[in-house]
């Protein structure tokens, strides 16, 4: 199997970070998409910073995400990463 990986990273308040990262998972459950990698970064005053890496196989999934993950409230910040997450391994 051939899967299409997407690493990303975005910021959310400290007050709203499980709330936030159980929306953003669920909505990856509903479309198809597998964690294959989760780091939470809580080092910021204010912020924390949540690093995925979600992978499918067919990566318009993965696109649809991304236009889903735009709508999330709390979520700040959404970027890409060039590089893989892997400091917790999920899958």
């Amino acid at each position: 199997m051939n899967d299409s990986h997407l690493p990303l990273h975005f910021s959310v308040p400290k007050a709203a970070t499980l709330d936030t990262l159980e929306a953003v998972l669920a909505i990856a459950r509903r479309g198809g998409l597998h964690l294959a990698a989760l780091e939470l970064d809580s080092s910021a005053a204010d912020d924390d910073v949540i690093f995925l890496q979600l992978r499918a196989i067919d990566p318009d999934l993965l696109a649809l995400f991304m236009t889903r993950l735009r709508n999330v409230i709390e979520i700040i910040d959404i970027f890409p990463l060039h590089e893989r997450v892997a400091r917790m391994h999920v899958a």
